[in-house]
């Protein structure tokens, strides 16, 4: 499943970079970009592994926000 998460918080590409290779790391995660110029992260994930709701904690748990667009 693919899913878009506005995120709220990243203030510079290194901010992007590092959301990016959290996500990525995620068990169940097949891809992850990361867009700093449109605060925007897009998730290709594993339902049956992870939710959307784990992935808004990986978010969280980087120091961002993930805002309802």
């Amino acid at each position: 499943m693919k899913i878009e998460l506005y995120i709220e918080g990243m203030h510079c590409e290194k901010c992007a970079a590092r959301l990016q290779k959290a996500l990525s790391n995620k068990d169940g995660v097949r891809s992850a970009g990361v867009s700093f110029p449109d605060s925007k992260a897009v998730v290709d994930f594993d339902e049956r592994l992870l939710t959307a709701d784990g992935l808004k904690t990986v978010v969280e748990d980087c120091g961002f926000s993930v805002v309802k667009h």
